[in-house]
């Protein structure tokens, strides 16, 4: 029977739950919005991914990235455009706006991964990296 005081599955919602907290209070005059940086971490990675992509990388429904990205795209953040080899897709490429935020981005990011890692010694952040990493492998389509 599972512990419902004491189970991965309730440890990993509350970190996810904190990390994003910690962030979206960091981000909040930027005008991200709540998760909307993850868009713009995939686009880090790899700028001008298909609509898709995205959607799958972050493990969101259609509808609510083409919500994300309009909003992203008005505040000046991305832009969308047709696939040059097939008109259906849509690719999403960093403005220079995007760009120019990937370091207050990455800071902020750093900050709230250390606020929640802060009681682990630099080898259990490493250990603790590497088995979400595999825990979370199946499941990251790019």
């Amino acid at each position: 029977m599972i512990d419902l005081e004491n189970n991965e599955a309730r440890h990993l919602f509350r970190l996810y739950w904190q990390v994003s907290r910690l962030l979206d209070r960091e981000l909040s005059s930027l005008e991200l919005g709540h998760g909307r940086y993850l868009y713009l971490f995939g686009l880090y990675i790899r700028d001008g991914r298909k609509q898709q992509e995205l959607a799958d990388i972050i493990g969101i429904d259609k509808a609510a990235v083409t919500r994300a990205l309009a909003r992203l795209e008005q505040t000046g953040y991305v832009r969308r455009a047709p696939d040059g080899d097939d008109g259906r897709v849509t690719r999403v490429f960093l403005t220079d706006r995007g760009r120019e935020l990937r370091p207050t981005l990455e800071t902020a990011a750093d900050a709230a991964i250390g606020q929640l890692t802060a009681p682990l010694t630099a080898g259990e952040r490493d250990t603790l990296r590497s088995l979400l990493a595999k825990v979370a492998a199946p499941f990251i389509a790019g």
